[in-house]
């Protein structure tokens, strides 16, 4: 059977969102994309630590530094994923289980986190049929991460997390380096390839002096 493979462009800096509520201080604009596309868009506040609903708008907003992803995420760590929780098709959100493995930012406590991204794997993505070429990847059960983070709730699932500028936030790891999931970030070169240990070191810097 032939495989047919569909690459999702990004839209500049902006999130694709589906049934995710904002208040509006995290609201600043909100558009409608051609029908063809059928995509919302919404611009939130860069400054906002929170969302509502089960997938989040931080894409709307474009990090320039490590700096600004530290400054917007309450949440810093290296995280395994361990399985998929559930997926919600109507909020195109997937949900993950997962165990921080160094935090880097917060408070310590938690070691067991829920996660959850915009983008939910088809059935076809499944059997091999689909190839889906995403700006933000789907992470896998087995997968590590360094992933900035942000707090947020859904309505069936409780408190969850979610990472600042969907991709931007998040880094894969591999073996002793992290990388960039978007090949548009790996083009701007913040990080790629970069050493992990000297990477979490930089993070942990950068929190120190913002902490002082």
């Amino acid at each position: 059977m032939k495989s047919v493979k569909i690459i999702v462009g990004s839209i500049a800096a902006v999130a694709v969102i589906a049934g995710c509520s904002a208040t509006p201080s995290q609201v600043s604009q909100k558009t409608t994309a051609p029908a063809a596309d059928q995509v919302s868009v919404i611009t939130s506040d860069p400054k906002s630590k929170a969302v509502t609903g089960g997938t989040s708008g931080s894409l709307a907003y474009s990090y320039d530094s490590i700096e600004e992803l530290e400054a917007a995420s309450v949440v810093i760590a290296e995280v395994k994923i361990k399985d998929v929780r559930s997926e919600d098709v109507e909020k195109d959100s997937t949900f993950y289980n997962a165990t921080i493995t160094d935090q880097l930012k917060g408070d310590g406590e938690q070691k067991e986190v829920i996660l959850t991204q915009v983008g939910v794997e088809e059935e076809r993505e499944k059997t091999g049929e689909l190839t889906i070429q995403r700006d933000n990847p789907l992470m896998k059960p087995g997968d590590s991460y360094v992933l900035f983070l942000k707090a947020g709730h859904d309505e069936e699932i409780g408190p969850l997390y979610y990472v600042a500028g969907e991709f931007q936030g998040k880094y894969e790891i591999q073996g002793d380096r992290v990388f960039s999931v978007n090949q548009q970030e790996k083009s701007k070169a913040m990080i790629s390839g970069q050493d992990l240990a000297t990477f979490k070191e930089e993070i942990k810097r950068i929190v120190a002096e913002n902490q002082q």
